[in-house]
């Protein structure tokens, strides 16, 4: 009898019996469910908002897919009140993430999928609390083109004697990680026309093509080609953006008010000694688990929470780790080679690679850190724009400089963001 008792009692905790059949064509499918030890213990508890809760048990039955929904009950009845978090699954062995994207669910709905028939489960929400300020993005067809010389007042009086004046540029060759809001649409492959009405505030990186100081219009010696640059470093004597940084009517671009961001490179193997080929399948891995749509706020936090894993594992001393912290390299800027005006010393990426973005915000009491992964998708193909110098030795040709400029440049971009 106590066998008994205790069996009835363990399939009490196990199961939570379907109050309605499953919709959308589906028919009933039936299986079992058997959480994991503190799994509904910590549903129950409840979570902040935008918070994961791990769904981890077991079915009686193998399985196709996991859908996961914040519900709220009236009666008898459920009504959705969070997006459906549709899961991939092969096997009865379930270990999901569920993300807090309501407050106003009262259970968490488990649906379990195997072909065509479904079952469904609901377990009891604690409170879902706090704030989210975050968010994600993607960009996988991002296209990035390195401005050419900027015309103004002060590098052709000629053609704008007017102080203040110039043509300003619709090129695309800056990335905002937080993202700028151009006509009600938040952007974040920009133009220096769509970052100067907010002084360059949001704006990340720019991506150049060194060749001139655009102000003097004198030809650099040491460096050519393309960089990827954080915006206080534009003005760089390398690299000679200032046509950047002057005003235009009544905006002027403020590098102290773009974002305090960084880069740290991961290459591949043909990088010889600079290759870590635990490191880049690490964030080759993280980057191709990460789908291109966010289309929901529980994707949006379910993709934040994935690139999270950067911070995690790679540059952890952010989080107060002391024992083996780990850090990223965090530099101003990454250009495609070394020396390029003298002789290529090195190529410093490829197509393939990846950079890493980071972004330092909050107080200096409480920083707060977002970061982004660049896929180097395909580059402009300079090779046509070298010649070999007196000493044998390949460098890109001042003449033909400025061919690089305007070409479309591709880029796979997913990135975190705080919403300012």
């Amino acid at each position: 009898m106590k066998k008994t008792l205790f069996a009835i009692a363990m399939l009490a905790v196990a199961l939570v019996a379907c109050d309605k059949e499953p919709e959308g064509g589906q028919n009933k499918l039936e299986a079992t469910l058997t959480l994991a030890e503190g799994v509904e213990a910590a549903i129950a508890e409840g979570v902040a908002y935008g918070s994961p809760i791990a769904i981890k048990g077991t079915s009686s039955v193998a399985l196709t897919e996991v859908v996961l929904t914040g519900v709220a009950k009236n009666g008898n009845a459920y009504a959705a009140k969070g997006s459906a978090q549709t899961l991939e699954q092969d096997g009865a062995e379930i270990d999901q993430l569920w993300f807090a994207d309501t407050k106003e669910a009262t259970h968490v709905e488990v649906k379990l999928v195997a072909g065509n028939k479904a079952a469904t489960f609901y377990y009891a929400l604690g409170a879902v609390e706090g704030e989210w300020n975050f968010g994600a993005w993607c960009e996988p067809t991002a296209v990035l083109k390195a401005d050419g010389i900027i015309a103004n007042s002060v590098n052709a009086p000629e053609t704008y004697p007017n102080e203040n004046t110039g043509a300003g540029s619709d090129t695309p060759s800056f990335i905002s990680m937080n993202g700028v809001n151009v006509n009600g649409t938040l952007k974040h492959i920009v133009s220096l026309n769509e970052i100067l009405p907010g002084s360059g505030e949001n704006a990340s990186f720019c991506w150049a093509n060194v060749y001139k100081s655009t102000d003097k219009l004198i030809t650099l010696t040491t460096h050519r080609g393309y960089v990827l640059c954080d915006i206080p470093t534009i003005t760089a004597g390398s690299i000679g953006r200032q046509c950047d940084v002057h005003q235009y009517g009544e905006y002027k671009l403020d590098t102290k008010k773009a974002d305090v961001a960084a880069l740290s490179r991961i290459v591949g193997s043909w990088a010889g000694e600079s290759y870590d080929a635990d490191e880049y399948a690490f964030v080759d891995g993280l980057f191709m688990s990460i789908p291109e749509k966010m289309e929901t706020l529980a994707d949006q936090m379910r993709a934040f929470y994935q690139l999270g894993e950067i911070q995690r594992v790679l540059d952890n001393s952010t989080l107060g780790v002391e024992n083996e912290p780990t850090s990223l390299s965090n530099k101003n800027m990454y250009r495609r080679y070394a020396n390029a005006a003298k002789g290529i010393t090195a190529e410093n990426f490829r197509a393939g690679d990846y950079l890493i973005m980071r972004y330092k915000g909050g107080t200096a009491e409480a920083p707060v850190y977002t970061y982004g992964i660049i896929q180097i998708v395909q580059l402009y193909d300079d090779t046509k724009d070298f010649a070999v110098n007196a000493d044998g030795l390949n460098y890109i040709d001042t003449n033909k400089t400025e061919n690089l400029f305007y070409q479309p440049n591709y880029f796979n971009i997913k990135c975190q963001m705080v919403v300012k």
